[in-house]
């Protein structure tokens, strides 16, 4: 293959997007066509009048089923993991139970890691796009003493690898323009205080503003896709 023969039409988006409660990252990831949530935070009610297919999940095994129905035969063409956050604990509970043990040691660290690395190449494989969810924490550096805004995800490694597996990383925020109203943004590139990265979007773009005034600017898929084409040569 050569660079020079990519072009939007051929991009397959495989984004992980983390951010407080209530900062639009559900409502983001189901703008993207027809999409299927994996809902372990019970939090599709603030979609409710939107034609977004869902099934809520209280456990691991629950998941893995669906996950190997999908993969028999799959309609969708987003696959929306939400949260990654909440799905982990699950999954580390799994392999505690396998493992016999109370609390985790390296080596359940190690399973979990590789069977995470394993989960979102299948569900890449599996659909034209993927979006994974997370909730962020505050991380402060033990030699700086700055502050650090990452994708909540337990242990020491994970917060910090769980960004290099996807293509495009982005930081959902909400503030307020001077009417008080809610405006909604992803970050794309890193800041000191924020993980954030993309491989698609053109140089200039290092926010993308989706919603003003209480409104949705734009259906954020389609103004993601139209920034990305921007940064075709």
């Amino acid at each position: 293959m050569n660079a020079k023969d990519l072009t939007i039409e051929k991009v397959k988006l495989n984004v992980l997007v983390y951010g407080k409660s209530g900062t639009g990252k559900t409502s983001f990831a189901c703008s993207f066509p027809k999409p299927y949530v994996f809902d372990f935070d019970k939090g599709m009610l603030s979609q409710r009048g939107r034609d977004v297919e869902f099934d809520t999940f209280s456990s691991y095994q629950e998941f893995e089923f669906k996950l190997a129905e999908l993969q028999r035969e799959c309609e969708f063409e987003t696959l929306v993991l939400d949260s990654v956050t909440t799905m982990q604990e699950y999954l580390l509970d799994k392999i505690l139970v396998a493992n016999r043990r109370q609390m985790p040691t390296m080596n359940e660290w190690n399973i979990l890691i590789a069977e995470l690395k394993d989960l979102f190449m299948r569900l890449t494989k599996m659909v034209n796009h993927l979006v994974v969810v997370a909730h962020e924490q505050l991380i402060q550096d033990e030699i700086t003493g700055e502050v650090l805004i990452q994708p909540l995800i337990v242990g020491k490694k994970l917060p910090e690898m769980l960004p290099l597996w996807f293509d495009e990383c982005y930081r959902a925020s909400v503030g307020r323009d001077k009417d008080g109203k809610p405006m909604h943004q992803l970050l794309v590139r890193a800041s000191t205080k924020y993980m954030a990265r993309t491989r698609l979007l053109p140089p200039e773009v290092s926010v993308i503003e989706w919603s003003r005034g209480g409104r949705m600017v734009d259906d954020p898929f389609g103004l993601l896709m139209r920034l990305v084409k921007g940064g075709e040569r």
